[in-house]
């Protein structure tokens, strides 16, 4: 993982983890992210990762079929119509994103997991009882 990469996650917990008063630590689903957000942590994913980006482009996508492919066939034979265009660009975006969520979020559990270390609290507890081990430091 790059350093855009790992700066971009620590970033977005920062900005967005939330304290769970009840179990103890922070917690980020990365569906809880603004959606220009998760556009962009998936675009530097991508740059970060050919291989990353030729699956979430290609059929390897579970929306390849069903919505990919037919918004490009739809662009490419209207390619001067502009609400053609956004339409495209929208579908894309939203199923490139889609298929790079799951990676997203083991990037975050990462930075989570160290910004609830830094509290004083364990990967551990957090992942098997919920609670810490500890109080913080």
């Amino acid at each position: 993982m790059n350093n855009q990469l790992r700066s971009f996650a620590t970033d977005c917990v920062s900005l967005y983890a939330t304290y769970d008063d009840t179990d103890g630590f922070y917690s980020l689903d990365v569906q809880d992210l603004p959606d220009f957000v998760q556009n962009e942590f998936a675009a530097i994913m991508m740059c970060d990762d050919n291989a990353w980006a030729s699956e979430a482009t290609g059929p390897d996508n579970k929306h390849w079929e069903s919505k990919m492919l037919p918004a490009l066939t739809r662009y490419l034979k209207n390619s001067t119509d502009k609400d053609e265009a956004i339409e495209f660009n929208n579908v894309w975006r939203n199923c490139v994103t889609d298929y790079m969520c799951a990676r997203m979020q083991e990037l975050l559990d990462d930075c989570v997991s160290d910004l609830n270390c830094d509290h004083g609290y364990t990967f551990d507890s957090m992942k098997v009882y919920g609670i810490p081990t500890h109080g913080p430091i």
